[in-house]
């Protein structure tokens, strides 16, 4: 069943202008980028890393300090798993280079899996990152895999979806499962979670 989202953050004219001859007119659309301090220098960095996480959120729970816009059209519960690996592909753009993504919502009885090894996805699509450090907040640093939106595997091998992950570690250096780590999930198909604070889990930036 397609949803349809009215309020999406701007994304830059270069994701704009590859989404527009794609969607239609009542998909979710793919807009998505971490919100920046104030004070932020302008330049994203790409260290080698890794981060971790799993857990459950159920949206709407909105973290507003990291620019979550307050419009969730795919709530309910949601529980998740990733470990992504960072590194720069040959033009130095930052990339994820191996990983494991699963995201279930579970009042729609959707799964959706992606799988990177090499720096691409199962279709072969390289995964683009891009990493917010210090986050908007100023709590720790935000991750955005999917810059140009990713094809995940839906339901098992039932369909494909073009989704993106947000990701917020505010709790670094602090005791974990403090409530302020948060995610975002958005899928063409089924919806936006928008930047929702987690219940329970946690989401680990392990650095370089």
């Amino acid at each position: 069943m397609m949803r349809e989202q009215r309020n999406v953050i701007v994304w830059p004219s270069l994701l704009a202008a590859a989404l527009v001859a794609a969607a239609c007119s009542d998909q979710t659309n793919l807009n998505m980028a971490p919100h920046r301090p104030s004070f932020w220098g302008g330049v994203e960095e790409c260290p080698t890393g890794k981060w971790t996480g799993g857990g459950r959120m159920d949206p709407p729970n909105p973290d507003f300090d990291d620019g979550a816009t307050g419009t969730s059209t795919l709530e309910g519960k949601v529980t998740f798993g990733f470990n992504v690996f960072l590194g720069s592909d040959g033009d130095g753009r930052c990339i994820v280079t191996k990983g494991e993504i699963e995201v279930n919502h579970h009042p729609s009885h959707t799964s959706w899996h992606v799988s990177i090894h090499n720096g691409q996805d199962a279709y072969g699509e390289t995964v683009f990152a891009e990493l917010i450090d210090p986050d908007a907040s100023g709590r720790g640093a935000c991750l955005l895999v999917g810059v140009d939106p990713i094809t995940a595997r839906v339901d098992g091998n039932k369909g494909t979806d073009q989704v993106q992950m947000e990701l917020c570690d505010n709790d670094r250096g602090a005791p974990q499962n403090s409530r302020t780590d948060a995610m975002r999930w958005i899928s063409t198909g089924y919806g936006d979670t928008d930047l929702t604070y987690l219940t329970g889990g946690n989401i680990v930036d392990h650095g370089s």
